[in-house]
């Protein structure tokens, strides 16, 4: 398999009304505004786009939404986020009805302390029941599933499955060592979550991000990929985010950038930046 690097792809935020709907019309005008950008692909219903708090249905018509207008399938990636392999296959199948082929799918998250024997045959029994057109991102973000994906892990089911199947990882754990562990083999595509660590896994021979900064500074992420040059500022942000409860933050500096309140909006059970954090992160906009 020749390696194409990933680039970016934006880990979606989804705005949410008063009534805690999905607000269409301004999820299309977001994905307009990033598309100018000339951003690769998108990243829907993951940690950022809180997709564990959203239904299959209301996935689907978001999906069918976006795709009428400007979203293209080839750009579009979609979280597969369950502790049913049997769930995972049905909502593959479905969203390859709607011609999409590009999933980032975590590891069963429900019962701990898998045995790696136990994790790779949730991985075998889904893959072996999904098309093979599918090209698929493992995601690896321990401090919520509590369960690591490791290399070897991968590199089993891409002997088993092929390389252009399981493409690679997106490593959310903000662990370089981690990380390093996934660029040893030529075959992974390593793709990471924070920004922080872009440029260095990029000069490491990495391939990307999937990150919820991009939501915000599209253009500042692009600028990390390209130059492989790390971005004070964006780092500052991150750090500065890493004191609050994450996603609410990330869509409070959506709101301070457009002044859109619907941007504050999350669905239960997270709770929406309180006016103390607002103020703290107006400091750093």
């Amino acid at each position: 398999m020749v390696k194409i690097l990933f680039g970016l792809s934006v880990a979606v935020a989804t705005p949410f009304d008063k009534k805690n709907k999905i607000e269409l019309n301004e999820l299309r005008n977001h994905i307009s505004y990033l598309i100018r950008y000339n951003i690769k692909s998108f990243t829907f219903f993951g940690t950022t786009g809180e997709g564990p708090s959203i239904s299959f249905k209301e996935k689907i018509k978001s999906l069918e939404y976006l795709l009428s207008h400007e979203l293209k399938t080839k750009q579009t990636y979609v979280s597969i986020i369950q502790s049913s392999y049997k769930t995972a296959k049905f909502e593959i199948e479905n969203y390859n009805k709607l011609g999409i082929k590009n999933f980032l799918v975590s590891p069963p998250f429900f019962f701990k302390e898998l045995h790696k024997d136990a994790l790779e045959s949730w991985f075998i029994n889904l893959f072996n029941s999904i098309s093979n057109q599918n090209s698929i991102l493992l995601y690896n973000i321990p401090q919520i599933t509590k369960i690591r994906i490791n290399a070897e892990l991968i590199r089993r089911l891409q002997d088993q499955f092929s390389e252009n199947f399981v493409k690679g990882v997106k490593d959310s754990s903000g662990d370089i060592e981690q990380t390093n562990k996934y660029l040893k083999h030529n075959s992974i595509v390593t793709t990471v979550g924070d920004e922080r660590l872009i440029a260095k896994v990029l000069k490491l021979g990495g391939d990307g991000s999937i990150c919820g900064l991009s939501n915000i500074y599209p253009k500042e992420i692009l600028d990390i990929i390209k130059n492989k040059q790390e971005n004070p500022s964006i780092n500052k942000i991150v750090n500065k985010i890493l004191n609050f409860p994450v996603v609410p933050a990330i869509k409070t500096l959506l709101y301070l950038k457009t002044k859109n309140k619907i941007w504050l909006n999350v669905r239960p059970p997270l709770i929406k930046s309180s006016i103390e954090i607002i103020d703290e992160l107006k400091k750093i906009i």
